[in-house]
């Protein structure tokens, strides 16, 4: 496969340009005109990427805290009236080392002309199309500063988020370590001392290794199957988790769960106001917003009301009405919105709705993680206990056998 780079006029008459891979040229061609735009340039891209440059062991992602602190400093100068160009050679100084070369081509683009959020699409690792999306707004209405400022809060709840989950984790993970520890313990040392003792006749052996006898005969005699029907497995799984009825049962499932769910819907619908009430309070028109706002959600029904939302406003319907998809959902997100068009506030009371939404999350997470703490300690409390329950019951059943 190799990269090429074009430039194209599509049917409004704007320059477009971007990247695309394919095995030919022509297919290249053909992507890059996709959508009846007219092709001006194409040409291949020399990465001139070394063995010894490339990322062998990473995922290829940018870390989400670097990207924030980059959106944070950006946000400040541009707000500052200092000009785009010059906003990122101050930031790209203090960048940290992930992003400096991200930087540097999105630099680069800008200098050749390119708007911010089109030099942004071309490192889709660090900036999600989200990201671009709302910097695309901020640029069609002059407050690309303001968008960005909001957009690093936005970004920066999402993080906070994210550690009070890896936070809440860390105590059921080292539980359920513990445990896989002393069931190993007990099943690689313990077990197989023991074994000799239910070889005489009449003796019938525990559970735990008349199992551990058939496993090992397993992987003993059938671990190319195994390896092979494992392997199938995990391929056939893969391939239809990505399914989209999977994919929409997965996610009506998810959202409907008794703990996770109410998260879930949370931090969606929180996304989808902050989003939204930063491009309305940026002076974003509506439709522009609603099309910015439609890659935030993650979750299909979320994606489908906005969707729905987008497609609905134009033709005349407000705010409200248009996401009443949200109503089974996020009851609390409608009536803020309905409560803002009738005082002419919508941004403000998306705003608090977002920030409502966030409060929710964290005490719904502090909930849900202890509410599984003493579950999964009682669940694996009463295996590695049936384990040594069911050995012991044997030995003194051995006892008492020889005792007769």
């Amino acid at each position: 496969m190799t990269h090429y780079r074009y430039e194209a006029i599509d049917r409004g008459g704007l320059l477009r340009s971007g990247r695309v891979e394919a095995e030919t040229r022509a297919k290249a061609m053909t992507l890059a005109g996709a959508g009846g735009r007219r092709v001006t340039r194409l040409e291949p891209v020399t990465t001139g990427e070394s063995l010894w440059t490339r990322d062998l062991f990473g995922t290829g992602k940018v870390r989400q805290d670097d990207v924030l602190t980059v959106v944070k400093d950006l946000a400040t100068l541009i707000e500052a009236e200092l000009t785009i160009d010059r906003a990122l050679r101050l930031v790209s100084r203090q960048a940290p080392k992930s992003m400096t070369a991200i930087l540097e081509a999105v630099l680069a683009d800008v200098l050749a002309g390119l708007a911010l959020s089109k030099a942004f699409a071309k490192h889709p690792k660090a900036f999600p199309r989200d990201v671009v999306e709302v910097a695309a707004a901020g640029e069609l209405t002059g407050t690309l500063g303001r968008v960005l400022r909001d957009l690093a809060v936005s970004m920066a709840r999402a993080q906070e988020i994210r550690r009070t989950v890896i936070s809440a984790l860390i105590y059921p993970t080292l539980l359920l370590v513990m445990a896989l520890g002393i069931v190993g313990l007990v099943v690689a040392v313990l077990v197989p001392s023991l074994e000799p003792l239910f070889d005489q006749p009449g003796i019938e052996p525990p559970a735990v290794i008349t199992l551990t006898r058939t496993v090992e005969d397993l992987l003993l005699h059938h671990w190319p199957a195994l390896v092979a029907s494992f392997a199938v497995t995990i391929a056939a799984a893969v391939s239809i988790w990505r399914r989209p009825a999977v994919v929409e049962r997965r996610d009506a499932l998810l959202l409907r769960m008794p703990l996770l769910g109410p998260v879930l819907v949370g931090i969606e619908a929180g996304r989808i106001c902050r989003t939204l009430g930063t491009l309305l309070g940026a002076n974003v028109g509506l439709p522009a917003a609603l099309a910015a706002t439609r890659l935030v959600p993650r979750r299909l029904p979320f994606r489908r009301a906005v969707d729905e939302a987008a497609r609905r406003v134009p033709e005349g319907a407000r705010l409200a009405a248009a996401l009443s998809g949200l109503q089974s959902l996020s009851p609390l997100t409608l009536q803020m919105i309905a409560t803002g068009e009738e005082v002419n506030r919508v941004p403000d009371m998306l705003m608090r709705a977002a920030e409502l939404h966030e409060e929710q999350v964290q005490l719904r997470i502090d909930r849900l993680f202890t509410a599984m703490t003493p579950i999964i300690t009682a669940a694996l409390g009463l295996i590695v206990g049936g384990l040594i329950l069911s050995i012991m019951s044997a030995i003194f059943s051995v006892n008492d056998l020889a005792m007769g």
